[in-house]
């Protein structure tokens, strides 16, 4: 039977489902039985390895790590929220994280979150490591006033047409087992999987353990990119690991689907390896692209003989839009000084400046142009 639903949490997509839905599903624990050293496995491993690698070389030579860092996030929260049919562009995210909380608009709000969310879990990482109390915090940023910790009540994905239960999630007394065993897998795998085909398998299974009453899908999604951190495949949250999802998003739903309904690893874990192939090469390129617009804004600066500070620059890179008093905050100078060195960068035609409503805006358009394709 085919079906439209929403599954996981609101994105629509169609799948086939040969299984009772009806009733709570029941799980498997990790680790899955399968032939781990499948050739097709090792082929995409090596690929995603070798850009993984080159992008962690890359953000490790930066002088500043907020380079890479804040607008890397703010990419992976617009596509993670995009799933979630959370729609908005990064010029609006930029320019609605200068407002207060209560003045952003609805969808800019649930990314910033996202974005929040992600640097808290990084923060926490080396103590909390992936643990429940990591989870569950990631969880509470992304939807903070909500109910805190896991489901207590059975909860159930439904066709969007008909009303009809097409996943009911294990039980709600099932949770704290599942996710112990999620647990344990994730920091003593097998020795013969290899991290990038783990990272998958625990995707698959938080989602399908479906651990709270809304915000599973970007829960997971951040878990995933700390999952590489943890294990040292990155060395910061960086990776636009959503994009994919993103463009791929009917067959994305529906291999994850199909893991619950036959047990159909493999096509799963090979989608998600070529993934992170696409996803490490692609955030790498931007990298670069974005550190030789750097540099070019550098060497003209350095030609025009203005007495810019290195920070302002660094400042509309790591914020590429930002006001007068951030950059001020930035720079530890005065409101007017951090303006004398914008309005210089608006005369050379580095940035442009703005009025949106009570704010003062200088955009690094260059950049937001980079980050804003794919």
């Amino acid at each position: 039977m085919s079906v439209s639903f929403v599954f996981f949490d609101i994105s629509i997509f169609s799948v086939t489902m040969p299984f009772a839905a009806a009733h709570p599903f029941a799980l498997p624990e990790l680790p899955p039985k399968l032939n781990f050293d499948d050739v097709r496995f090792s082929k995409l491993v090596a690929k995603a390895r070798t850009e993984l690698g080159e992008l962690k070389g890359y953000s490790a030579a930066l002088p500043n790590p907020l380079l890479l860092l804040s607008p890397a996030i703010l990419r992976e929260s617009i596509a993670s929220s995009d799933i979630e049919n959370v729609n908005t562009t990064v010029e609006q995210a930029l320019q609605q994280q200068l407002f207060p909380e209560a003045e952003q608009r609805p969808a800019d709000k649930e990314v910033l979150r996202y974005g929040q969310a992600m640097r808290w879990g990084f923060e926490q990482l080396p103590t909390l490591s992936l643990s429940s109390r990591l989870i569950v915090g990631i969880q509470q940023r992304l939807l903070p006033g909500g109910y805190a910790g896991y489901r207590q009540t059975p909860n159930k994905i439904v066709n969007s047409a008909t009303g009809q239960a097409v996943y009911t999630p294990p039980a709600a007394h099932d949770v704290s087992r599942l996710l112990g065993n999620w647990e344990n897998f994730v920091h003593y795998p097998d020795e013969r999987i290899d991290p990038l085909v783990a990272c998958a398998i625990m995707h698959y299974q938080f989602e399908a353990i479906h651990p709270f009453g809304d915000g599973n899908g970007r829960t997971g999604r951040i878990l995933m990119v700390l999952y590489l951190v943890h294990h040292e495949l990155l060395n910061l949250p960086a990776l636009y690991l959503s994009g994919y999802s993103n463009r791929n998003r009917p067959a994305y739903y529906h291999l994850l689907a199909q893991v619950s309904a036959a047990g159909e690893w493999e096509p799963f874990i090979l989608f998600m390896l070529e993934g992170f192939y696409q996803q490490a090469r692609e955030t790498k390129n931007t990298l670069v692209e974005s550190m030789a617009l750097l540099q070019q804004f550098r060497e003209t600066v350095r030609q025009s003989g203005r007495k810019i500070p290195q920070e302002i620059i660094e400042a509309i890179f790591t914020q590429p839009i930002i006001t007068p008093s951030q950059a001020a905050r930035a720079l530890g100078v005065h409101y007017t000084t951090a303006t004398k060195y914008l309005n210089q960068l608006v005369e050379l035609g580095l940035v442009k400046a703005s009025v949106l409503g009570k704010y003062h805006l200088y955009s690094n358009r260059q950049l937001v142009e980079v980050l804003s394709r794919g």
